[in-house]
């Protein structure tokens, strides 16, 4: 959401020009409004912050960020003008220079071993303290379901954090540094390796209690479901996707008391098949392992993620993180 005056009702520009020009509204311990309509809020800022404004004006504290979007140029703080969007007015993030982009980071193992699929716990914690760093707001993967749908407007630099696979180490040493910066993330397991060396039940009982981590499907056996096997028939391969979808789903059901929303495809791949037993058994996104970020208008059945590896710097690390994509000149 990239505001400009033009964007304003006359009643907001009026107010903005008065309050820039007088010295009638004095600081105070409480913010004053200086000017309201049904779409904004002019707001002489008291010794307040933008979660404590955001949860005055807006009803909750976690929409914080849409008054940062809202006044990247005027720090929010004691003495400022500043401006409170009352309703979406860009759920798609498409404007004229360009489009809003969600990169979803995807995750395997963590370890000392700092090899291509399994990430230091050091690493993970300085990639974790970048984002905060630099301002990247940490989404559930659910929020970006709504904004696919056109419905739902998320902050200018969302980020999607996953982890595949369902290693015992995403409880050992990543959750923790989750919790640490309180850090949303969804881990996709493949059935037949819960509790058979991957991840307790009890493992990811307590995550999912936590309400960071969600618990998604990454297939039951781990295999890849676009290729049909030597000697199998038609309807045994599609019998085995079949199986290889709801058979996850039922058991983390009955785990975890939630029916699954989303699927990672083990290595990535998915075709019509594929998606076509996800929708049958309610599934509503599925994710690929593409490097790319994702736009308003991204097949929800093909998003893009981005592998991150133990065997990578920090810069490829930023490279990773694509928030907004320039029309071509």
């Amino acid at each position: 959401m990239r505001f400009s005056l033009m964007r304003f009702t006359p009643l907001i520009v009026c107010a903005l020009m008065i309050a820039g020009c007088s010295s009638s509204i004095l600081r105070s311990a409480s913010s004053q409004i200086i000017a309201k309509d049904r779409d904004f809020i002019v707001l002489h800022v008291g010794n307040e912050d933008a979660r404590s404004l955001a949860r005055r004006y807006l009803g909750d504290k976690k929409h914080y960020w849409v008054i940062e979007d809202a006044n990247q140029a005027t720090p929010i703080k004691a003495g400022r003008e500043i401006v409170i969007p009352l309703r979406t007015t860009n759920p798609t993030g498409i404007e004229f220079s360009g489009y809003q982009t969600v990169p979803i980071l995807c995750y395997h193992r963590f370890g000392q071993r700092s090899d291509r699929m399994e990430v230091t716990p050091e690493q993970f914690r300085e990639q974790m303290e970048y984002l905060k760093n630099k301002d990247y707001r940490v989404i559930p993967l659910k929020d970006l379901l709504g904004f696919l749908k056109g419905e739902r407007q998320l902050p200018k630099r969302a980020v999607v954090l996953t982890i595949d696979d369902g290693h015992r180490s995403i409880y050992k040493e990543a959750f923790p540094i989750l919790k640490e910066y309180g850090y949303p993330a969804t881990v996709f397991v493949y059935s037949d390796y819960m509790n058979n060396g991957g991840l307790k039940t009890s493992e990811l009982t307590a995550m999912k209690k936590s309400g960071l981590i969600s618990i998604q499907p990454h297939s039951k056996t781990h295999s890849n479901l676009t290729v049909q096997q030597a000697g199998e028939s038609r309807s045994k391969y599609q019998r085995r996707v079949r199986q290889e979808i709801s058979i996850p789903n039922d058991r983390l059901t009955q785990y975890l008391g939630e029916r699954p929303r989303f699927y990672a495809y083990p290595f990535g791949d998915s075709n019509d098949l594929v998606i076509e037993e996800l929708q049958a058994n309610g599934i509503q996104l599925g994710l690929t392992v593409q490097r790319q970020s994702n736009a308003a208008f991204t097949y929800p059945y093909l998003l893009h993620r981005t592998m991150i590896f133990g065997d990578r710097d920090m810069q490829a690390f930023k490279k990773s993180l694509v928030t907004f994509k320039a029309f071509r000149q």
